[in-house]
């Protein structure tokens, strides 16, 4: 059983022990003195106690030995000079708590003066040297009154890679010129302007980027993308290791570690922890972490060397990184791990074998040989800058089968993908006028792309130009080959044709680069076309052989030659002039229109929100116009124009979007829709429309909040409980129930009570029930309320009590009904478990409370009563609820009995 005197040897004796046998010199803790025993009588008992513990220890123990021979020369020392009393112990305890705070505060004052930072570990230490004079927290109060600052909670710093594979960053680093790996997501400036990882890596300022799986996909998408080089492929074997250490939850562990081993090269190089510290520092890290990174890592010391087993080479030679696993292998023992040792010395004669086919490859004319060969040695030494920069250089077979189209817009090239047996290969694309490229860096580049195919969006106008496609490998180029020469020549756009009802309106854009327009007329009748002579073409030539020319301007037309009724096809071709004044004509477009009746607005739009059980929906209604089609557009605010005003058809289709409102006949001559309702803040507004017009209607603004969801209606007999989930924001809400009776009623509830009572509970009674509900939101003295969510429950089954009596002349038995609901109970029988006879009874009405009494002594055998059973006719489908009376033998509802 654990005593006193072990606890004072874990809290007294051991710290002591840990401090170099340095006995307490606090007298009070030495002697294991409390508070009670300061009187002369219990003072003297301790200090013998105490005394008789030190001398078993120096006698039982050689590890306490010293420590225990050290307490009663001390004592001895004290006795001589007559202080074994309470009040010398105090005086004492002052003296040497001074002192010893003196010592501690010299102490951080230094390192306050040095690097103000102090591990854990320290302030133990520190409490320690003071012989217990001092607790931590004391210590804690000097250490902030001096401005040292506890590095707390501490670092989690891993000796080792994370992940083994990890050990291959340090060549791929080198090789993109970075020293961390968030460099490749980040970039080596955004990381300059700050980060911290003790916490979790995250950029500084205000968005906090983390690194996260999202970061790194997103990071190794974008390198897909870019042509094939070493710096793409060092920086996809980068975010591979990252991926790999996320996957394994050690992605933090490992920033951490990348950070770690750069300090410590420079604790072990015999740097001052503030130019170690530094060294991160300028690398984006922050001050206070690099200072507390620098501390913590050397106060733990450099940590043990790699184990023998060489689990981080294999590591490093199974990842391709060959020059890494011979740089970990020199640090090693010469006799040390003979199998890796093997291993590596039959990659590098394989690499050298490699290297030499591609030598006599490339010798041979045999360019695409020499790269395989260079590519198989790439992926045993990976991190062999040499190797890659020479495969680099070899250039892939060039593509085949290059064509360009242009679709108005722009121009597609596409092509057959290079012949390359290795490497990853990428295509550059350029541009050149009036022939093919001789080099990928002539001309006006259009892509970099590891795809077949490229677009250029912006292509020059009304020339002819070749696109050269050119494979790229590493930094080598094949010859390019050309497409054929494609010319651009955009169509207009945003043609578009209207009418008032007296002339026809015609507008567009014409597009850069185009000199004018052509614009013809065509009639249109049963199908056929006939040209209709109308003058003149806008830029002054003859009308064109597909009809006859209108004249006007380069952004529209307006003809007041057109019949009513009568359809008619516009064709618009823009012509350019190229840079030899040659004219071209680009691609027609052609709209057709009938003169008619101008459209008339709608001025009486009306929206109401309709309840319902699934989503929310609105009813709209509108007097039809007298002509035009009428449109209900949606927007958050309401339109630019007034009611009636009359816009462009392109105009009013930028305004909103068009609700899926198509219009029924309704009471009164007006037209119905219902559409989904949406939510928030919106203006609902009339548009009519006409061909290549609109006319603005009347607008009706509505804010919709939004609904609950997930209602749940549940009978608990006769009451229904009623729950939902509520909207965020939403903290108001308004119930309404209703029976087929006409019964109901309304609350409005709080989101804390609801949440508080788990819900609602209605006492509705057995009657089928129908529910609604509809959030509700005050702003401004008014109120808003959602579309109201709704739902029923079906009305409780009777319930019918039964039970069996025997006559006043014990020959007669009785069942007596009585049903809480007047109700039809089905064909039943009586059934005795021991016998397969029953008897079976017609249908019957009961009434509510009314006791209904059946003759049945012909099917009830003799016997105690309690073994009969009765049952409904079909179990499968009851249509009331059976349930034995309990009660007592005359026990008859009011309202008398029917028999």
């Amino acid at each position: 059983m654990a005593t006193e005197w072990d606890d004072y040897k874990v809290s007294v004796l051991e710290p002591a022990m840990r401090a170099g046998n340095v006995i307490p010199q606090d007298l009070f803790v030495r002697y294991a003195l409390h508070g009670a025993d300061r009187s002369a009588d219990r003072f003297a008992v301790r200090l013998e106690a105490a005394v008789r513990y030190w001398k078993k220890l120096a006698t039982t123990t050689k590890v306490y030995k010293p420590l225990a021979e050290a307490l009663l020369a001390a004592h001895k020392e004290l006795d001589r000079a007559g202080a074994l009393t309470p009040e010398s112990f105090e005086e004492r305890r002052r003296q040497a708590r001074e002192r010893a705070a003196e010592r501690i505060d010299a102490w951080l004052r230094q390192i306050a003066a040095e690097v103000p930072h102090l591990t854990a570990t320290a302030l133990t230490h520190l409490v320690e040297q003071s012989g217990g004079l001092l607790d931590q927290a004391a210590v804690r109060t000097r250490m902030t009154a001096a401005g040292v600052h506890l590095i707390d909670p501490g670092w989690d710093l891993p000796d080792r890679p994370p992940v083994p594979v990890a050990v291959q960053l340090g060549g791929h680093l080198r090789l993109l010129g970075v020293r961390l790996s968030p460099a490749v997501v980040f970039t080596a400036e955004r990381l300059a302007t700050g980060f911290r990882v003790k916490d979790g890596f995250r950029l500084s300022g205000g968005a906090g980027e983390r690194l996260t799986r999202r970061e790194l996909e997103a990071a190794r998408d974008a390198q897909a993308k870019r042509p094939h080089d070493s710096s793409k492929t060092a920086a996809e074997n980068v975010l591979t290791i990252l991926l790999t250490a996320e996957a394994a939850g050690a992605l933090e562990q490992l920033l951490r570690w990348e950070l770690a081993e750069l300090v410590r090269a420079q604790l072990a190089a015999g740097l001052p922890v503030r130019v170690a510290a530094g060294v991160v520092t300028e690398l984006g890290l922050d001050s206070t972490e690099a200072l507390e990174l620098a501390v913590t890592l050397q106060a733990a010391g450099r940590p043990a060397p790699a184990s023998d087993d060489g689990t981080l080479i294999a590591a490093a030679l199974s990842g391709g990184s060959l020059r890494e696993a011979e740089r970990l292998l020199a640090a090693l023992p010469p006799d040390a791990v003979p199998d890796i040792r093997d291993r590596i010395r039959r990659a590098v004669a394989e690499v050298a074998t490699l290297t030499a086919q591609a030598d006599t490859a490339e010798a041979a004319g045999e360019t695409e040989q020499a790269a395989v060969s260079l590519a198989e040695a790439v992926r045993r030494a990976a991190d062999d800058a040499d190797l890659r920069a020479r495969l680099d250089r070899l250039p892939p077979p060039a593509p085949t089968g290059v064509t360009a189209n242009a679709d108005g817009k722009r121009v597609v090239v596409r092509w057959t993908p290079s012949a390359a047996r290795t490497g990853q290969v990428g295509y550059r694309v350029v541009r050149r006028a009036g022939g093919t490229a001789i080099g990928p860096d002539e001309g006006d580049p259009v892509a970099d792309t590891s795809s077949n195919h490229a677009t250029d969006p912006a292509p020059p106008i009304a020339q002819a130009v070749v696109y050269t496609v050119f494979a790229v490998r590493g930094t080598s180029a094949s010859p390019g080959v050309p497409s054929e020469p494609v010319t651009l020549l955009p169509p207009v756009e945003g043609y578009e044709l209207s009418t008032d009802g007296r002339v026809v309106i015609g507008a567009w854009r014409l597009p850069a680069g185009a000199a004018g327009v052509t614009v013809t007329r065509a009639l249109l009748d049963g199908g056929d076309e006939r040209a209709i002579p109308v003058g003149g073409s806008v830029d002054g030539s003859a009308g064109g052989s597909a009809g006859g020319s209108v004249s006007g301007s380069a952004g529209g037309l307006v003809d007041d030659s057109a019949e009513p009724g009568i359809p008619y096809a516009y064709t618009v071709r823009p012509f350019y002039l190229g840079p030899d004044g040659e004219r071209h004509l680009g691609p027609s477009r052609a709209e057709s229109v009938v003169v008619e009746e101008a459209p008339s607005a709608v001025h009486d739009l009306a929206a109401e929100v309709l309840a319902g059980g699934g989503a929310p929906q609105l009813r709209l209604a509108w007097t039809p116009p007298e002509a035009g089609r009428v449109e209900i557009r949606r927007a958050p605010g309401p339109p630019p124009w007034a009611a009636g005003e009359r816009v462009p058809a392109a105009a009013a289709d930028e305004y909103g979007e068009a609700l899926p409102a198509v219009g029924h006949p309704s009471p009164g001559g007006r037209r119905e829709a219902i559409v989904p309702a949406g939510q928030g803040r919106m203006t609902l507004t009339a548009i009519t429309r006409g061909r290549g017009t609109a006319v603005v209607g009347n607008s009706v603004p509505l804010e919709l909040i939004a609904p609950v969801h997930g209602l749940r209606i549940r009978r608990r007999w006769d009451a229904v409980h009623v729950d939902w989930i509520w909207p965020p924001g939403v903290h108001e809400a308004r119930l309404r129930w209703s029976t087929p009776a006409g019964e109901g009623g309304e609350r409005v509830l709080s989101r804390r009570a609801f949440l508080d009572e788990g819900g609602v509970t209605l006492q509705t009674g057995p009657s089928a029930v129908s529910i609604s509900v509809e959030t509700l939101v005050r702003q401004n003295h008014r109120e808003l309320v959602s579309a109201p969510v709704a739902g029923q429950v079906s009305a409780r089954r009777p319930r019918v009590r039964w039970r069996l009596d025997r006559g006043r002349l014990r020959r007669r038995i009785d069942l007596v009904l009585v049903a809480d609901q007047t109700c039809d109970l089905p064909p039943t029988v009586l059934r005795t478990p021991d016998t397969p006879e029953s008897l079976a009874l017609p249908a019957r009405s009961l009434i509510a409370g009314t006791s209904t009494v059946v003759d049945v002594t012909r099917g009830v055998p003799p016997g105690p009563l309690e073994k009969v059973t009765y049952a409904l006719a079909d179990p499968g489908d009851p249509v009331v609820v059976l349930v034995p009376w309990t009660g007592g033998p005359r026990d008859v509802p009011v309202g008398g009995g029917r028999r």
